[in-house]
């Protein structure tokens, strides 16, 4: 959502500084392209005895399907060549599951590793899992909230940002409570949240032209003012390891050190491209939407180097996209369509929404089946739309509450989608 004001936000971390227009260069730490990771670990039982041939289920956060392997004769397990970013995985033995364990973080270079301890039965399971398009609504904790994000955190729970009342909000999904965090900076319009492997959350703070980091644990909120970024919109975490960032009025794309707390920007080529929602790709690089360009533009976290694509088609308006199966996946608000663009040939192609062409896309994400989801806000729309790419068929679901306006939507590791329901100061999960 835009402002018509920005407030002046004073400096709280150290930052680089790097001149209005000009394009900064990645740290050098990590200019080298990065490196895959490893994922891996042992199963154990209820007391700690390793289990052979345990099997073992995991998954990226990209919409692939699960992938399957089984433990050794010592009870452990090892994925190599992956590439950095966040996983989930589970394990199960004669008819005994663990728990999951959610958002493990790949770094470049290095091995994570968990323990998988079997301890109760559950047949809930996300391999293959389809959605039926069935939702459970809830109110949000306060009035006027503007839910706007979604995220999961390691636990499971759901985090919200409430835009317009200046709260973080935790909501456990078993017990259906919420928990309110205040942002110490008022009129802070918190925009777009993400989970780290550490149980941390950052957030986007739109209005104060600020970058905040949540420790569940005690409440502290440490704050970080980007050196010119007035606006940052939505944050992701890059190959690399870093906060990525993009802010939308400011026309850059910004990059927050986690360990130094210094922040980077680079300049979008186009003017006033308006970068939107941003993604880490299974290419390495970090794809994100250029709402007024018409472009989806990549950025490579190794060089900081922006290349733009833009299709032939007119009156695009990219908002908020998906990495799925060697293609990007967004919205385009302005033509009511569902666009791809492949990796391997850098192609566009468009599908016209069900609504029409005043449907308005907007939050989009992908189950585990593959299937492609998001919503149409556009005025008498209102519906959340299925999108099959294997058929390219399309199937419409109205939304559980009037004008809901989904701007963005999490998948957890059981495979159900969690929405904000902004307008209709709401939230919802897809099963």
């Amino acid at each position: 959502m835009r402002r018509a004001h920005l407030k002046f936000a004073i400096l709280i971390c150290t930052v680089a500084y790097v001149p209005a227009g000009a394009r900064a260069q990645v740290p050098k730490s990590s200019v080298a392209k990065p490196k895959p990771g490893g994922l891996g670990g042992q199963v154990v039982n209820a007391k700690g005895v390793p289990v052979a041939g345990a099997l073992i289920l995991w998954q990226a956060a990209d919409g692939e399907k699960p992938h399957v392997l089984h433990s050794d004769a010592q009870g452990r397990f090892h994925v190599e060549n992956l590439r950095p970013g966040s996983y989930d995985l589970r394990a199960s033995s004669g008819g005994t599951w663990s728990e999951w364990e959610h958002n493990v973080l790949v770094r470049p270079g290095d091995d994570a590793s968990v323990t998988l301890r079997l301890t109760f039965k559950d047949a809930a399971v996300a391999v293959g899992v389809e959605l039926k398009g069935t939702m459970r609504v809830w109110d949000a904790p306060v009035p006027g909230a503007l839910p706007h994000d979604s995220a999961v955190d390691a636990q499971g729970n759901i985090w919200f940002t409430l835009q317009e009342t200046g709260h973080i909000a935790r909501f456990n999904p078993d017990t259906h409570e919420w928990k309110l965090y205040k942002v110490p900076t008022e009129d802070s319009g918190p925009h777009g949240l993400v989970s780290d492997a550490f149980g941390d959350i950052w957030f986007t703070e739109n209005y104060a032209g600020k970058i905040g980091r949540l420790d569940p644990k005690s409440g502290a909120i440490v704050e970080f003012t980007p050196p010119t970024a007035k606006d940052p919109h939505t944050p992701v975490f890059g190959p690399d390891g870093a906060l990525w960032f993009t802010a939308q009025n400011s026309n850059v794309i910004g990059r927050l050190d986690i360990a130094s707390g210094k922040i980077s920007e680079f300049s979008v080529p186009t003017q006033d491209a308006h970068p939107y929602g941003i993604v880490s790709a299974e290419d390495g690089g970090l794809w994100f939407c250029e709402l007024s360009g018409g472009k989806l533009g990549r950025l490579d976290p190794a060089s900081g180097a922006i290349t733009e694509y833009a299709p032939a088609e007119k009156d695009v308006e990219p908002r908020r996209l998906i990495a799925l199966k060697g293609a990007i996946y967004f919205t385009d608000s302005g033509g009511g369509r569902l666009g791809r663009l492949t990796f391997a040939d850098k192609k566009f192609k468009f599908w016209g929404s069900p609504s029409g062409i005043h449907s308005e896309p907007y939050g989009i994400a992908a189950d585990l089946a593959g299937k492609i989801w998001y919503e149409e806000s556009g005025t008498g729309a209102n519906n959340l739309v299925r999108f099959d790419p294997s058929v390219e068929v399309f199937r419409t679901y109205p939304m559980p509450a009037p004008n809901s306006s989904v701007r963005n939507m999490a998948r957890d590791a059981k495979g159900r989608l969690w929405l904000p329901l902004s307008l209709a100061n709401k939230i919802a999960v897809v099963e």
